[in-house]
């Protein structure tokens, strides 16, 4: 970058790189969301479609519904898959789906940083590790997520009971 001397140029030029750097983040997330939406194709298929073309999911009657832009649905092809929620079920805050006794969380939040760019709304994606200690590990951000600020969540299991982790 060559340092101008005029400051309505150095301004420019900075907006410039500013607008370059956040089009290459955008892209970036949406790469790892695309990424991370292929792991529940594979691993929480969808009995018709896909987790990216999702607009919304509702629970109804117990089972876990995707809705689609065109207005069609879908529910889990294994539909026990899906275990509990946080929020209200036309409007979940969180879904807990379980795979060979391992949980994964999704995170919906449609005015998150992720989910507001996200048409289905999702925030995160959280797999629960299968180390010893108690962690979870974001496929959207790659950090991991200690159980300690896990602990504030309370689920309802599908039947409507309480559920623990």
């Amino acid at each position: 970058m060559t340092i101008l001397a005029n400051p309505m140029q150095q301004e420019l030029q900075i907006q410039q790189q500013i607008q370059l750097i956040t089009e290459l983040n955008q892209q970036h997330v949406r790469q790892v969301m695309d990424y991370s939406k292929g792991f529940l194709d594979k691993t929480f298929p969808l009995a018709r479609g896909s987790h990216k073309d999702v607009a919304s999911y509702v629970v109804y009657y117990q089972q876990l519904l995707a809705f689609f832009q065109d207005g069609s649905t879908s529910g889990l092809q294994e539909p026990a898959q899906f275990i509990a929620l946080i929020g209200h079920r036309e409007t979940p805050e969180a879904l807990l789906l379980q795979n060979d006794g391992r949980h994964v969380e999704l995170v919906l939040n449609r005015r998150g940083m992720q989910g507001s760019q996200d048409p289905a709304g999702i925030d995160d994606i959280q797999l629960q590790t299968t180390t010893p200690e108690c962690h979870w590990f974001s496929l959207i951000s790659g950090r991991q997520i200690s159980c300690r600020s896990r602990a504030e969540k309370s689920f309802t299991a599908k039947d409507g009971s309480d559920y623990l982790l």
